[in-house]
This record gives structure tokens, sequence and C-alpha cells, in this order.
């Protein structure tokens, strides 16, 4: 079955908006369809296990995000092999890639976002989500300072109040996903969508000099983008998507099989999640450790703006999903528009998704 021209391209960038990426000194961004490769290390810690001994398992990521290099974060903190397994990291062009990747068998693993998951369950295209890297949409609306100042805007207002201060303004937007978030922020508000203009721009370098610049007044993406406008001293986080109602507790980006190799395998599948989530304790509570191996995918990023970017993000330690998480993914799924009105997807525990291989 050729599942590739059921999934939309890059899903990952779909769901989850639009991520920062760094390669080669220049700050990019990994919208639909765009990836840049990162650190793939494998090199872990000693340990009394070799490689040879252990199965050897493959993880595809569709872009390199913060949430979706966790195969190369844990491999970096020396947790896959003490647990039992060898771990490869590869990039692929996007979730469509990724998850037709899995079907064939050429990968076991993907780290995908649910709404992908649920794109491809109304397809009929049976994968199974065995673990949550990260709990709510991380995207966030970040603002010039310059706009802030003239129009007396502050985080501290009610939602209402600071959409409505937009208006007049310039989106710049680089995807349709991030349209439909500021659509999500002026449903909410009570906003009319023409009153925000909104001005297309092909890459986040032309969107950050955008903003610094002042040809566009706002654009909304996902830590560590938010990060490195704010640490530039040029914009302001004045919204983040957990302020909408069925955006703060929805899986967002799981840990994705097929429920035949879960059966197959289960050791392997527990020893995978079992080591991503010591790496995601770490990631959570940003240690020392837990910066410095994310920071080894993003070189070109300081460790600072690491730091305050795995901030933003609601990592799962525990990797627990839970049925109103998966019903909050839905939601959003469905009022994102990515799943249309005749499309459904039944998101009970056994189907798409259990928590049966987490310790």
């Amino acid at each position: 079955m050729n599942v590739t021209k059921y999934l939309r391209p890059n899903l990952r960038s779909g769901a989850g908006r639009f991520r920062l990426l760094a390669a080669g000194g220049a700050v990019l961004l990994a919208g639909c369809g765009s990836s840049t490769a990162a650190s793939s290390t494998t090199t872990t810690a000693a340990s009394t296990t070799t490689t040879a001994a252990l199965p050897t398992v493959t993880i595809a990521k569709p872009v390199n995000v913060e949430e979706t290099v966790l195969g190369d974060v844990t491999n970096q903190l020396g947790y896959f092999r003490p647990a039992g397994v060898n771990v490869k990291s590869i990039l692929l062009g996007g979730s469509s890639v990724a998850n037709a990747a899995l079907q064939n068998g050429s990968v076991q693993f993907t780290i995908v976002s649910a709404s992908s998951l649920l794109l491809a369950a109304a397809h009929n295209v049976p994968l199974y989500a065995v673990g949550a890297i990260n709990i709510g949409d991380t995207v966030q609306l970040v603002v010039s300072n310059a706009w802030l100042k003239a129009h007396n805007l502050s985080p501290s207002q009610p939602l209402a109040t600071r959409i409505k201060g937009l208006e007049g303004s310039v989106d710049g937007t680089i995807s349709s996903t991030d349209k439909s978030a500021m659509t999500d922020f002026e449903s909410q508000a009570g906003v009319s969508p023409s009153s925000i203009k909104e001005e297309s721009i092909t890459s986040v370098t032309a969107l950050l000099s955008a903003l610094q610049h002042g040809s566009i007044d706002e654009f909304i993406a996902s830590p560590p983008n938010s990060s490195v406008a704010v640490s530039g001293g040029y914009g302001s986080v004045l919204a983040s998507a957990s302020e909408l109602p069925y955006a703060g507790d929805e899986i967002f980006d799981i840990l994705v099989t097929t429920k035949s190799y879960a059966e197959a395998h289960p050791k392997i599948v527990t020893a995978v999640t079992s080591a991503i989530s010591k790496a995601l304790t770490q990631l959570s509570t940003q240690t020392p450790a837990g910066v410095a191996a994310m920071n080894a995918s993003f070189p070109t990023l300081s460790s600072s703006v690491i730091k305050d970017s795995l901030s933003g993000i609601k990592w799962s330690p525990s990797m627990q999903m839970s049925q109103k998480g998966w019903d909050d993914a839905l939601t959003l799924a469905q009022k994102s528009g990515l799943l249309k009105s005749n499309q459904q997807v039944n998101v009970q525990e056994g189907g798409i998704w259990t928590n049966q291989y987490l310790k």
C-alpha cells in the first residue's frame, strides 16, 4: 500500500506549526516540506554491553526540532545501551516519508505529532503511539516590542484584549498551520480575521528580519523561535496556544511504531521508551547534561537559548498518555482543519495508542 499519497507532506510542521533549526551558522525554519540536518551522533557513554550484542533499531525524525531529536539526545546522554538496545536516528523528509518508512519496515519508530497519527488513522494507516514526548501545543504569538509599546499591550492582559490590540497589524506567515493558529486566537477573542493582515514570508531569516525592521508586527512560532526573537530584544511573547481551551493538555508529539512490531518485540519497545523517558526527565528540568545533549543537535544556538526554549515545552517524562489528551488532540486536529468533518477517528486506548510498554 502506498501510504505516502494519503499523508500530507511534513505533517510535523502541520501540527506543531513551524520550528527553528540551526545549520551552517544560519537560523532556518522547519516549515512545510523543509528540513535540515542536525547532529545524529550515536556515540554514547561507556557501557559494559557491546553494541554488537544488542538489537539495533532506527528512529526516524521528520524534521530536526527539539521534540523530534530525542533519539539523538538519548544517545548523547548514553541511555539506550544500558537499557538493552542500540538505536540509530535518521532524518527523513517529513512525517509522510517517516510514516511510510515505518510501514515498510525501513525504520522501527518515528517521533511525529499526534495530528500526523490522526490523519494516518483517518486513512486506515495502522500506526501505534507507545509514548508521549510532550503535552500541549507549544506555539506562541511573538509580537514586536515596538507594536506592544505603541498599543499598550501586555501578556498580563486578558486574551481578548491582547488579540484585539493587534487589529490593524501585519501577521507574518510561513505555512497554513500558523495561519490556523492565528484564526484560533482571533476566534477566542471575537476578532474578525479581516482586521489583521497576513503577509506570506518564505524563510525564517526573512521572518525574523521583517519583525525586527517593522515590515511585520507579529508571527506565530514554537520555541526556540520565540526565544531567538526575545533574546534579540525585538520581540516578546504576547500569547501562547496553551491559553486556548483545547490546546493546553492534548497529546502533541509522540513515539510511534506499528502494533505488529510492538506485539512482536515488546522488550525492545519498553527499552526504547525507558531510555527516552530518562532523557525527557533531564530536559524537563533543564539540567546541564540535558541542555548540553540538546545543544549538540543545534550547535549554532547558545546554551542559554536552548535552556530557555526547553522551558517553553511541556515535556512528559513519564511518557504516559491519557484519554483526555487524545480527545483534545482530536479536537485540535478538527478545529485546525487537518481532519475534515467526514473523517472519523476512534481515539480510544488500544486502537491507535497504548501505555502498556511504559515502565
